[in-house]
């Protein structure tokens, strides 16, 4: 026993020997300096899966570097925590030595064949970033936007109504729900093919194999189930462009699929592609908007304001029903700019409680701000909550969820709001393209139920949810456990009929 022990030892001695001359013999004295090297390669791998996004902050915390190396087996990261520093790195966002992940994460994310990857890499390289520039034409500002947004808005509509009187129902599960239904609803038109209830549940079961297709080595396994439901959804993609639905649906759906197919892509990876769509839409809206609701729920104070806001600055009241209901008509297209403290506990909620991680691949060697090596093959990366947790930019309550945060003069907003300091769209070429459209759709539903419903936690304390086992792909971190809650009818709106708008309403032709 004593001998085997000793042995045990001296093994064990001898690998992380081995490990230290590995690590000092392939780190350059010019890379950013490796850090969580007690045992090289191996401590960080297991801070990451145990800690995820926290134990980026707990190494900013700890070494107090611009920049550092995490050295993983046959990979290194390098982990960007200096505002100063992502500002020269989105002033060379287009250079050559980078590229951003998304690429390769749709590829693994749809299952498209290998044939279809050699023909959109081929595509990628000479349109750069030409398939999320297409996104930015229709759903940066403007008509479209607008078109988009009042769809949304019209079947938030027709749903949120039908909440009322539901008990001990989940807060997060009936947001996702209705939230997930408008967004595709305005997207894919009178054909979505989320109007099905087997398509939406054959979403759900697909999400969570999301990590076992990023880190387990036998996803056809690990993620049988969910692999499945994915072909469900695909198939229910194929049968809708198929039936030619696209031509129905929002002009970008059908821009896209056309440039898919352009391409040379067969329907079925065309119907393929369309997943990363659905998973922009899907995957952290839902779960943003559950966070928005639970802290201006859980705050008196902050939800009377909320509905004070909105009655005196987007409310008109037109006519009176036949019963003698007065109808009035709330224009959610004016939210953002006519209902500050909805928005500050918005932008509240998305600084705090965002888990966005922004990462791009290294093509080539690369000596970034004239000091720091970056390798080729290696990922460069920027975590939100590095940034937005910094003491030296949101205060000494930075680690804490302050309401009144974003209620501060404009003088200061340029300095606190810029992708810098502020990320959880991430920043650059990679910024979400879809975020006016998915915040319209958030803060309108928010207006809507805050409007029509007094929303009581069952057990009659708002207690929040950890995020332990949350994704770390995911930009914002799904609840361990569903809020359950009772959506009573409000008394004091009993003689209201409540019409909600957006601007013009542009209608989709």
């Amino acid at each position: 026993m004593y001998q085997f022990s000793t042995a045990g030892v001296l093994a064990c001695a001898g690998l992380y020997v081995v490990l230290y001359i590995l690590l000092q013999i392939t780190q350059d004295r010019k890379e950013p300096p490796p850090v969580a090297t007690s045992i090289p390669f191996l401590d960080p791998l297991v801070g990451i899966f145990t800690e995820k996004v926290q134990y980026l902050i707990q190494l900013r915390d700890k070494y107090r570097l611009p920049i550092t190396t995490i050295r993983l087996p046959f990979t290194r990261i390098y982990v960007v925590n200096q505002p100063a520093l992502i500002n020269t790195i989105q002033r060379q966002g287009n250079a050559f030595a980078f590229q951003p992940v998304a690429l390769e994460f749709g590829f693994l994310f749809s299952g498209i064949t290998k044939k279809s990857q050699a023909i959109l890499r081929n595509a990628f390289s000479g349109m750069g970033n030409g398939f999320t520039a297409g996104v930015h034409k229709y759903l940066h500002t403007g008509s479209n936007l607008d078109m988009v947004s009042g769809a949304a808005t019209d079947a938030l509509s027709a749903s949120v109504p039908g909440l009322a009187g539901q008990m001990n129902v989940g807060l997060l599960h009936t947001i996702q729900h209705d939230l997930a239904l408008a967004l595709t609803d305005a997207m894919y038109g009178p054909q979505n093919p989320f109007r099905d209830p087997e398509v939406e549940a054959s979403w759900h079961d697909f999400v969570p194999g999301i990590k076992h297709l990023l880190y387990s080595p036998f996803p056809n396994i690990t993620a049988y189930r969910s692999l499945q439901a994915r072909l469900r959804v695909i198939a229910a993609l194929q049968q809708y462009f198929r039936k030619g639905g696209h031509f129905q649906a929002f002009p970008m759906v059908r821009e896209m699929f056309d440039g898919y197919m352009s391409h040379g892509l067969e329907l079925e990876e065309a119907a393929k592609l369309d997943m990363a769509t659905l998973l922009a839409m899907l995957s952290s809206g839902g779960i943003a908007a559950f966070w928005l609701m639970f802290r201006v729920l859980s705050n008196n104070v902050v939800l009377g304001n909320c509905r004070q806001e909105i009655l005196a600055n987007l409310a008109s009241n037109d006519t009176l029903t036949p019963d003698g209901r007065r109808v009035t008509v709330i224009d959610l297209s004016q939210l953002k700019s006519k209902c500050p403290t909805l928005m500050a506990m918005l932008n509240e909620t998305l600084r705090y409680h965002s888990t966005v991680i922004s990462a791009k691949n290294i093509r080539e060697d690369f000596l970034l701000d004239g000091q720091y090596l970056l390798k080729k093959d290696a990922m460069l990366m920027i975590p939100g909550p590095v940034v937005h947790y910094d003491a030296a930019i949101w205060g000494l309550d930075a680690d804490l969820f302050n309401h009144r945060r974003f209620l501060f003069p404009a003088s200061a907003r340029k300095r606190l709001v810029n992708t810098s300091n502020f990320r959880p769209f991430g920043a650059g070429v990679t910024m979400c393209p879809g975020r006016h459209f998915s915040t319209n759709a958030m803060v309108s539903l928010a207006a809507m139920m805050l409007l029509q419903f007094d929303v009581k936690p069952k057990d009659g304390a708002w207690k929040i949810p950890s995020t332990n086992n949350a994704d770390l792909w995911n930009a914002m971190p799904k609840p361990d456990w569903d809020v359950e809650v009772d959506i009573l009818p409000r008394k004091d709106a009993e003689a209201v009929e409540w019409k909600f708008v957006w601007g013009a309403q542009n209608s989709m032709g």
